[in-house]
């Protein structure tokens, strides 16, 4: 893969996998119209908790 490629790929992600669930956290919140820096950050924590809870889940806690 060439570079364009790569750079579509994980702009594809970070706007259609961990922006929108960040965004969402932030909305339940009370931001109505949170930053797209916000909504990232967010969304890595919140994809991170879910990671944790499934391996917690996997491993028996």
């Amino acid at each position: 893969m060439g570079d364009d490629e790569d750079w579509y790929l994980i702009k594809f992600v970070v706007e259609r996998v961990i922006t929108p669930p960040g965004q969402w956290v932030l909305e339940q919140l009370g931001d109505p119209r949170p930053t797209e820096i916000a909504s990232l950050f967010t969304g890595l924590a919140f994809w991170a908790f879910v990671v944790f809870l499934v391996f917690a889940l996997v491993l028996g806690w």
